[in-house]
């Protein structure tokens, strides 16, 4: 039988920042909802430290389940996998990344923002950290992976399309991109410079762009949350991606440094 919610939570090797999403979800009485998705260390002894350290961290607070990885499967497959899952067991589904820290009402206000889109065939997805630009009227025409939700209902078919594009080679993947990225798809994703999907969509194959690709493919649009309940905290000197605070900070990326994290709780 089915489970009304369900949150999956990805990690891998950043038991600090994963620490403070639990605890924001325990807060929230919400542990009892959360699926961790662990990825591994593949026999690397280095990486392994680190992804013993998250599992230590995980298995102190009481969650649902722990999907533990020894393999490194690698995020984009581990997200496919785990929505595989999660589309069988829930209703309802919010997603997390470790860097991805939800306000105290996040878990609610997901809740119900979801029953409330469950039977709007336009909206896709509520996702909580904005763009700050390209939203108009409550609705953006792009989709956000750092912190959202969908019904299962609603993800089966863009999940099956999604695996089809993974599966794909790298050089099919690009020629069925060129061949449905037309001028008006372009419009539709294209709306938050710098960060632009199709960047990624030419080059090679990405979980989220790919998202925004199917889904506007599909003619659907996604739901910001009012108010804003994720923030993500991933800039830092040390990431390979989002090392500039001060230029990081700003739209369309709004991310906030992890050391003031709980100031917004």
């Amino acid at each position: 039988m089915m489970k009304e919610f369900g949150i999956l939570l990805f990690g891998h090797t950043r038991p600090l920042f994963i620490a403070d999403v639990l605890m924001s979800l325990e807060k929230q009485d919400a542990l009892k909802y959360v699926n961790v998705w662990i990825d591994g260390h593949q026999g690397d002894k280095y990486i392994k430290i680190k992804t013993d350290q998250v599992y230590n961290v995980v298995k102190n607070f009481n969650v649902e389940n722990i999907y533990k990885h020894q393999g490194n499967i690698g995020f984009r497959k581990m997200m496919l996998q785990a929505l595989s899952v999660a589309i069988k067991q829930y209703d309802k589904i919010m997603i997390l990344e470790d860097d991805c820290f939800p306000t105290r009402d996040a878990v609610h206000i997901f809740n119900e923002e979801l029953d409330n889109i469950k039977n709007n065939s336009e909206i896709f997805s509520i996702y909580g950290h904005p763009f700050l630009m390209g939203e108009k009227n409550g609705i953006c025409t792009r989709f956000q992976g750092w912190g959202w939700g969908t019904t299962s209902e609603k993800m089966k078919p863009i999940l099956k399309q999604l695996i089809d594009c993974y599966s794909r080679t790298e050089f099919d993947y690009i020629n069925y991109v060129n061949s449905v990225l037309t001028d008006d798809i372009i419009k539709r994703i294209d709306i938050t410079p710098p960060r632009l999907p199709t960047k990624t969509l030419r080059n090679y194959f990405a979980w989220d762009e790919t998202t925004s690709l199917l889904t506007a493919l599909a003619g659907m649009v996604h739901k910001p949350t009012n108010p804003r309940t994720i923030y993500n905290f991933g800039v830092s000197t040390d990431s390979s991606r989002f090392y500039d605070i001060s230029a990081f900070e700003k739209p369309p990326y709004n991310m906030v440094a992890h050391e003031n994290i709980w100031d917004y709780f």
